[in-house]
């Protein structure tokens, strides 16, 4: 089953449900995840900026970029 049927299902079970406590639970449920999927979202602007800072010297001088095995061998001495 696709997440618009299970969302359409829910919702006929949410329309049956007279419980305000519930309604409430349900409610705060669906507002925290809404917080945090914009959370999740939400990459501030300086941290934009600093990854293409970094894309662009990568760009200009690919060179500088070390291959991974030679990496963990240093981080591991």
């Amino acid at each position: 089953m696709n997440v618009q049927a299970q969302k359409a299902i829910i919702i006929e079970q949410f329309k049956q449900v007279d419980d305000v406590n519930l309604i409430n639970a349900i409610k705060n449920m669906l507002d925290y995840a809404l917080k945090k999927e914009k959370e999740s979202i939400d990459i501030p602007e300086a941290h934009q900026k600093l990854v293409m800072e970094r894309f662009n010297k990568v760009r200009k001088k690919p060179e500088r970029l070390l291959d991974w095995d030679e990496a963990k061998k240093t981080l591991k001495a």
